[in-house]
């Protein structure tokens, strides 16, 4: 506070401050409030301007506000920048008290403000809005000459700035697992529609992703409508399966599940629904990334094979399939598989997409009749240990078992036979399958089929696809 009126650069109406009291109980009437400059670019705020007081009284705590240390001895102070260790200004004792004489100082409390506040935000101005953090760098080291006494702080905002560069917020990555086991936390998400309507007339695909294992379930729709009542089946089904209850969902602001029966739905069950904020897909960053994940494995898996874009559905189903049993999960270290059902999974029956095919036919043939259609692989069945194929007679996709695969002539010109890469024979293989949609199950096969000793085989007619609802012939 002060009593000199000529020290403030700037001064203004007190407001509710109407008097103080120093140390002897006398009062002193509060005239206003200023600011008052106290280097070349930095000045003191809210100081007071008191009648009849005979001295100024500076304090040390706004000082420190300031971003200032303050080094006291017998026979000085000096005031040093936290940032540089630069020399601010300097203090001598007197007495029992330590002053400081702003009137030595050759810039005026006018200069100093003005350097401050204008000239810096000029020069940021004509130079291209470039950041004042660049411009501070390259004056102070010298790299420029022609800008001299020119302080660059960036003390408010440059509203052209604002309009020319301002970005989104970033999102960090977790660092530790929120939720304890599964179906606490279900990311849900829609992607299409799809250029091409797949196989079973869908265009679009729900993505479910777990928070705590990162198991991935994929449905397929053929309208967006679909959304809320495929979600509640599924919904259903795996808090039965599982054993546990959902405890929230997390979605975007999409219509598909922002609408009243969802909303009915979830207050029914008990589950919160929670909404990413509105254009902020970074708020539900695991199943955006599921996302990316799912369609760019598609998309090598159809070029593989030149297979058409019109299996992507079956493209999607596949690369869901194999991610939930490779990928780890960031933090946990296991796969998605192992911490949904607890033991490693065992991948060996797995597939080429696309590859050629030879199909068994099931049925009373002629002495001379061919044995086989030719078919391409396109997947693996949900409900039986079989695999999912095309076959290019009958133009349908059929989940057999007594299938034979060469995957050689792709698109990358490689040929390996069977024996090159240690094959186990199909039929082992096909034991390491598991069954279910939903909760994937591992079941053994019963060899006890009336007395004989050959193994058990699952049903090889052509069953509706959890994923695609329907089969259809090819037009």
């Amino acid at each position: 506070m002060t009593g000199n009126d000529g020290m403030f650069t700037s001064l203004e109406d007190p407001g509710d401050k109407e008097q103080v009291t120093f140390g002897d109980n006398s009062k002193g009437k509060v005239i206003g409030l200023g600011k008052i400059a106290i280097s070349n670019d930095l000045s003191i705020s809210n100081v007071l301007f008191v009648k009849s007081l005979s001295f100024n009284l500076l304090s040390i705590a706004q000082l420190c506000d300031l971003g200032l240390t303050c080094e006291f001895d017998k026979n000085c102070v000096v005031v040093k920048s936290e940032k540089d260790k630069s020399m601010v200004f300097q203090g001598f004792r007197h007495g029992h008290l330590y002053l400081v004489d702003f009137s030595e100082m050759k810039t005026s409390s006018t200069t100093c403000l003005f350097s401050k506040s204008s000239l810096g935000w000029l020069w940021h101005r004509r130079i291209a809005h470039i950041g004042m953090s660049q411009l501070k760098k390259v004056v102070k080291k010298g790299m420029v000459t022609g800008v001299k006494d020119v302080t660059f702080e960036k003390d408010k905002l440059c509203s052209a700035c604002q309009a020319g560069k301002q970005v989104a917020d970033h999102h960090p990555m977790k660092t530790c697992v929120l939720t304890s086991k599964p179906l606490q936390l279900l990311h849900m998400d829609l992607f299409g529609p799809t250029t091409y309507e797949s196989i079973g007339g869908n265009l679009y695909c729900l993505v479910i992703v777990d928070d705590f294992t990162r198991y991935t379930w994929t449905l397929f729709l053929g309208d967006k409508s679909e959304t809320p009542d495929k979600f509640k089946i599924f919904a259903k089904r795996a808090q039965r399966e599982f054993g546990l209850n959902i405890v929230k969902v997390r979605s975007d602001n999409g219509s598909e599940f922002k609408n009243y029966k969802v909303d009915e739905w979830c207050d029914e069950e008990g589950i919160k629904h929670e909404f990413s904020a509105t254009y902020t897909p970074q708020q539900n960053g695991v199943i955006e990334r599921k996302n990316k994940t799912l369609i760019t494995l598609a998309r090598a898996m159809l070029d593989d094979y030149g297979t058409s874009e019109d299996f992507w559905a079956e493209a999607i189903n596949t690369a869901c399939h194999a991610s939930n049993r490779v990928y780890l999960h960031q933090l946990l270290g296991k796969t998605p598989y192992e911490l949904l059902i607890g033991r490693k999974p065992n991948i060996s029956y797995f597939r080429v997409f696309g590859c050629k095919c030879f199909i068994y036919k099931k049925k009373r043939l002629g002495k001379f009749e061919k044995r086989c259609d030719v078919g391409f692989f396109v997947g693996y069945a949900s409900n039986s240990k079989a695999y999912r194929v095309f076959n290019q007679t009958t133009r349908m996709i059929e989940e057999m078992c007594d299938v034979e695969f060469d995957e050689t002539n792709s698109s990358q010109g490689e040929m390996f036979s069977h024996d090159d890469v240690d094959d186990e024979p199909l039929r082992d293989a096909m034991k390491n399958m598991t069954i279910g949609d939903v909760k994937p199950e591992e079941v053994h096969e019963d060899n006890d089929q009336g007395g004989g000793n050959s193994p058990s085989r699952p049903n090889t007619s052509m069953s509706p696809h959890v994923d695609e609802n329907e089969e259809r012939e090819i037009e």
